[in-house]
């Protein structure tokens, strides 16, 4: 019963809040506000995209060198150390 009247009370504590009234000139200053902020050309985005995709080409490009080297170079390995005459015993 007690827990009960807690929770009524809780949940009726809100009953005489009002809401919050603002200015009649905030919108007005909100937009002037935007309208001031300096904005990227196209032209800037598009140079910038451009640039990571040729970083994201060449990563691309180094990694795809890179695993075809170590396939070489594993196969040069092996291909020195294996026993030339196929003899398992001597």
């Amino acid at each position: 019963m007690e827990r009960n009247n807690w929770i009524e009370t809780i949940l009726n504590s809100t009953n005489g809040i009002t809401p919050v009234a603002p200015s009649d000139d905030l919108f007005s200053k909100i937009q002037q506000r935007i309208q001031l902020e300096r904005k990227v050309s196209s032209k800037t985005v598009w140079l910038v995209a451009a640039s990571i995709a040729v970083l994201v080409m060449l990563n691309f490009s180094i990694l795809a060198f890179k695993s075809k080297e170590k396939t070489s170079s594993t196969t040069a390995y092996l291909e020195m150390t294996v026993n030339k005459s196929n003899q398992l015993y001597k």
